[in-house]
């Protein structure tokens, strides 16, 4: 994802909440501090297809924007 960021091509990881400060720290090592990823509610593992799908509905309207927002500087 850094890679394509830096071609100028917007990007939108998930994650769950969780592991906020994790991903933080990557953007900040990989010199992207400005980079923020979309966040779920955790956990996932446990949720039936049928509620993955309702999940990825409810983050879709974020990981748009990010894609279409023109970067990854979006809080």
């Amino acid at each position: 994802m850094v890679a394509l960021e830096r071609l100028g091509i917007a990007t939108a990881a998930v994650a769950t909440e969780p592991f906020v400060d994790e991903a933080l720290e990557q953007a900040r090592v990989l010199a992207m501090p400005d980079y923020r990823m979309v966040y779920v509610p955790h956990p996932v593992q446990l949720l039936t297809v049928g509620e993955v799908h309702e999940l990825a509905d409810r983050a879709w309207p974020e990981i748009l924007t990010r894609l279409t927002a023109g970067g990854a500087t979006s809080p």
